[in-house]
């Protein structure tokens, strides 16, 4: 009698074997681009996940919302990652399958309700509309589905005596990275305001909504709170009104200005302007081009301790020591800016941009955008700085000494890892030199082991 399995994929096992690794392939690169793009920018996914709370109306502590953006981005880089090379078979399907059973019906609601314009599935490093991404979960949820029975059979890339070790390589690269973007700044910066960039543009395309059309400027008198746009007459505080807050408002909220298409949003054009203290005039022209300039950027001012303003202040110290104009764009009313005046003895200007401007171009709450001539040299969080270093004149006279090689620091770190999975995937299919190595190491375990049996009998 045969021992061979009966059934139609047992009959057609190449086509099995190659189905299984056509998915292995697409849902654990799309797994591994999930995480990465996610993990390469921190702060991104933190805001992301700030947009998801605000829709189901749930307020989250900030410790335990940047701890599901590190764990979330783990877990899908690693299911990836271990779908690719063939790591815990049984396990990574079905670990990937309950991600898409969550998934799948959340992005049936963004498309259905659409209350947030794109899922955020790979950061700002590829935009999708609700639909599209929902679609996209459909055919992975297929290919999970598929490999929770067949991934077992297909064969390995990394021994699993050595997935462990994989787990680890894997787990410290993404981590990494990821610590590193949310530190410092991202290693690639997906927004428009890229290092060597112009810091704002002074340019609108034709049909499209300029900046200025958008805005919204909230007033409030005796309780009653009213709002104008940029056309209309800005009522005088001294007949009692208060200005609260400017904003700029979505295309779809002024029905008079083309309409920008889905795939557009505002991390794919630049929209970042700097106002007078008041909110009402557009200072930018006035503000950014000229020299070399260090713009301190806090996108909500009310978050900021004062134990930092002794930092900021030492660096408008060295910015007059070494002739760079410093200043500051916040997010926030005039009330706030006259009680953080206050407490910071702030001498350097104060400007106000939109919050979510401020976040797209630096991450970090404040940040710090070193300029020339209107063009962005580096970027920095402020706690990423060291203020001892201004302390030596001979290393802190050049502000480029602060910048940072993102491009290398990523490609060493990229290049450690493939040379680490390079050398399991070597060990992996070199039998006689992996045995030799699990021999010693479990000879070496015996010894131990007996050694400590002989002490125990002593």
């Amino acid at each position: 009698m045969s021992s061979r399995p009966e059934g139609f994929f047992a009959r057609h096992t190449a086509l099995t074997l190659w189905l299984t690794w056509l998915a292995r392939i697409f849902v654990g690169g799309l797994f591994i681009f999930s995480g990465f793009t996610k993990g390469i920018d921190v702060w991104g996914s933190i805001f992301k996940f700030n947009e998801y709370f605000s829709a189901w109306g749930y307020e989250v502590w900030d410790a335990l919302n940047i701890s599901g953006v590190f764990l979330l981005c783990l877990a899908e880089f690693l299911i990836g990652f271990f779908l690719m090379f063939g790591c815990f078979r049984r396990a990574t399907p079905i670990l990937a399958l309950l991600i898409m059973v969550f998934m799948l019906p959340l992005t049936l609601w963004l498309a259905v309700k659409n209350p947030i314009a794109d899922c955020g599935c790979f950061g700002d490093a590829l935009k999708l509309t609700n639909w599209e991404t929902f679609y996209k979960n459909i055919v992975i949820t297929i290919g999970c589905i598929w490999l929770v029975p067949f991934n077992r059979k297909a064969p390995w890339l990394i021994n699993p005596y050595l997935q462990w070790i994989a787990l680890l390589a894997a787990g410290a690269y993404l981590l990494s990275v990821a610590w590193i973007g949310y530190y410092y700044q991202p290693l690639i910066d997906f927004r428009p305001y890229k290092i060597g960039t112009e810091l704002v543009s002074f340019d609108a395309d034709d049909g499209e909504a300029s900046e200025d059309e958008g805005l919204r400027f909230v007033y409030e008198k005796d309780g009653q709170r009213r709002e104008f746009t940029i056309d209309d007459e800005l009522p005088d505080e001294e007949d009692g009104w208060v200005f609260i807050e400017r904003y700029e408002a979505t295309p779809a909220e002024y029905a008079d200005v083309k309409i920008t298409p889905a795939h557009e949003t505002t991390a794919q054009k630049k929209n970042l302007r700097f106002f007078s203290e008041d909110g009402r005039e557009d200072m930018t022209e006035d503000v950014i081009g000229g020299g070399k300039q260090l713009i301190l950027m806090i996108s909500k001012l009310s978050e900021v301790s004062a134990a930092k303003t002794w930092k900021i202040n030492s660096f408008y110290e060295w910015c007059q020591d070494n002739d760079i104009e410093m200043l500051a764009t916040v997010g926030g009313n005039p009330r706030e800016i006259e009680i953080w005046k206050d407490i910071s003895l702030a001498e350097y200007p104060i400007y106000t941009s939109d919050d979510t401007s401020i976040e797209e171009v630096v991450r970090g709450n404040p940040g710090i955008v070193y300029a020339e001539d209107g063009v962005i040299r580096w970027k920095s969080s402020l706690r990423a700085i060291n203020i001892d270093d201004f302390q030596d004149e001979e290393v802190t006279a050049d502000p480029m000494n602060f910048a940072r090689d993102n491009g290398r620091i990523l490609r060493n770190l990229t290049w450690i890892f493939i040379a680490v999975v390079g050398v399991l995937v070597l060990l992996s299919f070199s039998p006689g030199v992996l045995n030799r190595i699990l021999n010693a190491t479990s000879g070496k375990r015996r010894r131990n082991k007996t050694e400590e049996n002989e002490k125990n009998d002593r």
